[in-house]
């Protein structure tokens, strides 16, 4: 389809890519990093900082880059410039760059060279580049001149999966060759004189799958190979620029667990990497000496490494790329030790061992003897010994950094030991119960308070005051008060902790509830602070010396049942102003205190797979890691990175175990075969690598939805990576950011910040609620944080994501200025309400017994349909997989959610959904719903009256319990032969609508609707009547796209963009009859899912956001 010449408006321009990272190369102390097209330098600071200096855009113009080859200097300096070779795909490119001083510029770049064959490997050959192609040849090109030299070819013009040149001259080059036959092909292009086929010198075989990657390390005469058989081979292959040698298989290494990618040899380790998103550092002997693990989605693209510096550097398929610190071999103060408790001079059997602080160890055994384990002395010492606590008993070491010295032990008489660690003998003993002692707990505030709470029968709590002597030599207990738990069947606390400032006590118990107590008993006293926990229960004597007073049980102040379900809280956590639960049911959740009530603020589950969440620490530089079993093993996780910072094969959470971290070290010990085995690693609980940039969706994006503007005054300047020739005269400055808000296959929410002036997106929070994969989003509510009548910057907005398993999820979002990160920006996530619809099913007791009748529904598209008066609240329209359309109330601005209605008007899969108004003069604003299924037709409905008392717009259910069933469409209309995967309106003229739809097919589908609203009569009870639709207009362009249009959005009534698989962004002429074809812009995006557009500023012009397998935004000016 042709353009015409005068509609060459607008041009989409691309501004920023995030796509997987496919080319990594260490040049000096910079990195070079291919994504897509473009490419990215960073500054790699020895001192630690990093910093991105330029995003080279479009370089390979339409391919992707996979890799970077560097001409080597004479005097080997690369510091000030560098000749650079950038390859990928079916394109090469030479770029001088400089980059000296801190300052990037692009000196010279040649023509963009392309050929007809995959480009698997390049080489400098002095001025000269070698280049190996896709079936088994070799081309000489001349950048300078940009003309081919020579090219030469194999005898075995097989496919290549992969090749490797070697040598520094065209005489010496040596082509190693993977075939698809899984076979190594040896052979030198300057055999031949004449450019005749050259026979293969050697063949090698040993993999059982299509060989990856290689690497040669000329220095030791190494190859290793990595191949799609999950495996890395290193070969003994000496100098490989000599014909005729010999071959020899000397490691077979396994250690990934699906196909691996990429492999690089040093010369010292050996690192690959693969489909599994994990790299993996191995000796030359095939000895795993460490694992990388952070990278999320279909694996890790590309590796770098720099020995100097013992960094290797990866980048994911989520966009990521990470910088990774080489330890060698025998890291020292990481591992398992026992610590050899056996022996003839100490009877008796380990029973409970805890950690005071990372280098003091305390274990009981059932003789009641207490031992101290110092790691500075390496001996066992007995502090005590006492025959009450044989049989049962209970320890628990002080918080802080070396645990203030003090443990406390419990046994099953009410008998509660408080043992000073470094003077025993000033032992205090107490007996609070007449029963078993459930549980102990420590609550620390700063270095001020130390409370003790001891769980006694029928749910009573004994909250002892901790305090030293003057001299320090003695310690004084005495009985604060006492607390009563809900009832329950297991009723007993399992953790505590101080909330800020110290007024109250944040309790978690075996029954999964989180209790809020006051922490003195003057709090209690006063009116509404507490209540009694009842008439009928008894007080509770004071047998601590201090005067036998009877004091009363107090019930909490506020409680969150069962938030952890019934496998109980396992840790409370206070940090900026929240409270951190976590428990055994996978998930730990952010909690905020308002009116001295509990109120949950968001849901989040761990990795998959640890489903035993053991507790929460903030670590130095504010982010949190989780700690839990995952099957038998120990981990420390952390949600920021994604990547398991520590693992411990103990066995499993069932044994007694303890976890201590401080900034030196963290320690884990735990009793196995009857001794106390103890995992130490220093560092504390932070990696010792960098991420150079978050990584975005681990799997395809599959929807995009702008939330609005945030405008910074420039104290929040954010530095800029867009080269100078690229900014328009409008976009100079930090001025506006965009807030996009995209859902992923992934089961993740992720909230991101788009400048329009840096070239660079930042990922604020992501949101891991779903169970499966999020389809769509919708956003309603947009304002400020202050009101309309505050002038600072912020957005607030509410979010409603859906996806499979027919889940629904409702979050508010708070985006405010914060000159501490990146960004410039903080998101503040507050999970409201969720709903799904076989949550009948999950409560059926003998569900296994039984058929599920309703197959899985996924939700395929939302709309937000709000009301034209304050009062109602918002409907939310869902498009569903079972052929339903269903509407949900939002109540109490999103708090609750309740299925209205359905309706199964199209009997097939609906996969779209939108929802428009319609305003005339002297008429109530009309409310109107179009929904698009995958047969091609398209149905509208009314919903103005649907939430008006008496309403005749909703049937009444077919039987009690089911929802209301929405009536007949107002107009149907068979636009398409197959799905509709896109749909938008734009009103254009009283009465009238401009509707646009794009198909499976390719094809697009415009017309004008008229909406016609009768008067209402003026007789007494008259019903309002609905209006009338008619189609003015058709008009159909069948092939719009080669594939599926995915996206499509009227900017206004003569301009609509629309975006497809084919991978063309659109732009087409509206208001002369059939839509007019008048440019398309080509973008990068694999398999686009859905795109956003919106109108910046008229300086700005417009932006438009495609997600898929990546994300692009595109601007371009009005």
């Amino acid at each position: 389809m042709d353009a015409h010449e005068e509609y060459v408006w607008p041009r989409a321009t691309s501004e920023l890519i995030l796509l997987p990272v496919t080319g990594l190369e260490c040049v000096g102390d910079r990195l070079l990093a291919g994504e897509g097209p473009d490419v990215l330098v960073y500054s790699l600071d020895f001192g630690g900082h990093l910093r991105m200096m330029k995003r080279i855009q479009n370089l390979l113009g339409h391919y992707l880059i996979h890799g970077f080859r560097v001409r080597p200097e004479p005097d080997g300096d690369l510091d000030s410039q560098a000749m650079v070779a950038v390859f990928g795909s079916k394109g090469l490119r030479i770029v001088k760059v400089s980059w000296g001083q801190g300052r990037f510029r692009e000196l010279w770049r040649s023509g963009l060279w392309s050929v007809s064959d995959w480009i698997w490997d390049a080489r400098w050959l002095e001025e000269n580049v070698a280049v190996a192609l896709g079936h088994n040849s070799v081309v000489l090109y001349d950048p300078m001149v940009g003309r081919t030299l020579q090219e030469v070819h194999c005898t075995d013009r097989c496919t290549l999966s992969s090749a490797c040149l070697i040598g520094k001259t065209w005489k010496e080059l040596t082509m190693v060759a993977g075939a698809i036959s899984n076979e190594l092909l040896v052979w030198y292009p300057a055999a031949t004189s004449e450019n005749e086929p050259v026979a293969p010198d050697r063949r090698v075989s040993g993999h059982v799958g299509v060989i990856f990657s290689m690497s040669y390390l000329e220095s030791k005469g190494l190859l290793a190979t990595a191949s799609e058989d999950r495996s890395v081979r290193i070969w003994k292959v000496g100098d490989l620029r000599v014909p005729g040698g010999r071959v020899q298989n000397i490691g077979h290494c396994f250690g990934h667990s699906a196909r691996v990618w990429q492999v690089k040899l040093l010369e010292n380790y050996l690192i690959s990497a693969g489909e599994d998103c994990v790299c993996l550092v191995w000796s030359h002997e095939g000895e795993i000496l460490q694992a990388f693990r952070g990278h999320q989605g279909r694996g890790i693209r590309a590796v770098a490494a720099h020995e100097q510096q013992a960094w290797v550097i990866t980048g994911g398929d989520d966009s990521g790329i990470r910088l990774w610190h080489l330890v060698g071999r025998g890291y020292p103060g990481s591992g398992v030790s026992a610590l050899c408790f056996k022996s003839r001079s100490r009877a008796g059997t380990l029973k409970a061992v805890t950690l005071a602080g990372s280098w003091r160890v305390l274990a009981v055994t059932d003789t009641g003897a207490l031992y101290l384990y110092d790691l500075e002395v390496k001996c066992w010492e007995q502090l005590l010994e006492d025959k009450c606590f044989q049989s049962y008993c209970l320890l628990e070491a002080a918080p802080g950094p070396e645990g203030f010295g003090l443990c406390a032990m419990a046994n099953g008489e009410g008998l509660v030991k408080v043992v000073p660690i470094n003077t025993p003998s000033a032992v205090v003993d107490l007996t609070l119960f007449q029963g078993k002692v459930y549980s102990l707990s420590w609550a620390l505030r700063g270095y001020e308070e130390l409370l003790l709470l001891a769980s006694g029968p029928g749910g009573v709590v004994a909250c002892l005051e901790i305090s030293a002597a003057p001299s320090g030599k003695a310690i004084f207990v005495k009985e604060r008060c006492r607390y009563l738990l809900p009832p329950s069947k297991q009723r007993w606390h399992t953790c505590s902790a101080f909330l800020p400032p110290g007024d109250f006590l944040v309790c978690g118990d075996r029954r999964g509830s989180v209790m809020l107590f006051p922490s003195r008993p003057s709090l209690l006293k006063v009116p509404g602070v507490g209540s009694k926990a009842g008439p009928g229960l008894l007080g509770v004597s004071d047998s601590s010396g201090g005067g036998g007073s009877t004091s009363a049980e107090w019930g909490p102040v506020s409680t969150l049942s069962s938030l952890h379900g019934k496998q109980g809280v396992t840790s409370v956590t206070c940090h900026g102003g929240y409270v951190y639960t976590t428990g055994r049911d996978g998930a730990y959740y952010q909690l905020f205190v308002r009116g001295g009530q509990l109120q949950p603020v968001l849901r989040q589950k761990s990795c998959r797979g640890m489903n035993w969440l053991a507790g929460l620490r903030v670590v130095a530089d504010g982010s949190m890691v989780i700690l839990g079993f995952h099957s038998n093993e120990f981990v420390v996780w952390s949600p920021r990175s994604h990547e398991k910072l520590h693992i411990v094969n103990c066995g499993g959470g069932h044994r007694s175990w303890a976890f201590s971290d401080t900034e030196a070290a963290v320690a884990f010990a735990f009793l196995k075969d009857g001794d106390v085995m103890l995992y130490r690693a220093l560092g504390g609980c932070t990696r010792p690598h960098v991420i150079l940039r978050e990584g975005l969706h681990g799997r395809e994006i599959t929807c995009v939805k702008r939330v609005g503007p945030i405008t910074l005054g420039p104290e929040f300047e954010v530095p800029n990576f867009v080269q100078p020739d690229h900014l328009e005269p409008g976009s100079k400055g930090p001025g506006l950011i965009d807030i996009v808000i995209t859902g992923s296959e992934d089961t993740t929410v992720c909230v991101l910040a788009l400048p329009t002036a840096t070239g660079a997106a930042h990922a604020l929070t992501a949101v891991c609620n779903h169970i499966s994969s999020v389809r769509t989003v919708a956003v309603w509510g947009i304002g400020t944080p202050g009101g309309p009548q505050d002038p600072r910057p912020g957005l607030t907005a509410h979010v409603v994501s859906a996806g499979g398993r027919a889940e629904m999820q409702c979050f508010s979002i708070m985006v405010t200025p914060d000159p501490s990160t990146p960004s410039r920006l903080a998101c503040h996530i507050m999970h409201l309400s969720s709903h799904r619809l076989d949550e009948y099913w999950d409560r059926q007791r003998n569900r296994h017994q039984m058929v599920k009748v309703d197959p899985e529904t996924r939700y395929m598209s939302l709309t937000v349909c709000e009301p034209d008066r304050p009062g109602p609240d918002p409907l939310v329209a869902a498009a569903c997989s079972d052929g339903a359309v269903r509407l949900f109330l939002l109540q109490d601005s999103g708090r609750r959610l309740q299925l209205l209605a359905e309706t199964f008007h199209h009997k097939r899969c609906v996969l779209k959904v939108h929802s428009f108004t319609h305003e005339a003069p002297n008429q109530r604003r009309r409310l109107l719903l179009c929904s698009a299924a995958t047969d091609g037709s398209l149905a509208f409905w009314d919903l103005t009256t649907v939430l008006d008392h008496g309403s005749a717009a909703l049937e009444p259910p077919a039987e009690p319990g089911l929802p209301y069933q929405l009536g007949n469409p107002c107009l149907t209309l068979q636009a398409h032969s197959c799905g509709i995967n896109s749909l938008h309106t734009l009103p254009i003229s009283a009465g009238h609508h401009l509707v646009a739809s794009g198909s499976e097919d390719g094809s697009l589908h415009v017309f004008v609707l008229a909406v016609e609203v009768t008067e209402l009569e003026e007789a007494a009870g008259e019903a309002e009547r609905g209006p009338q639709l008619r189609v003015l207009e058709e008009y159909s362009v069948p092939c719009a796209h080669a594939a599926h249009v995915t996206g499509l959005k009227i900017l206004s009534p003569n301009l609509m963009v629309s975006a497809s698989i084919d991978q063309r962004l659109t732009f087409w002429r509206l208001g002369h009859g059939e839509p007019i074809f008048m440019n398309s812009a080509v973008y990068h995006v694999p398999d686009v899912a859905d795109m956003d557009c919106w109108p910046v500023s008229p300086e700005f012009g417009h932006r438009c956001a495609l997600g898929g397998q990546g994300l692009e935004v595109y601007n371009w000016y009005d």
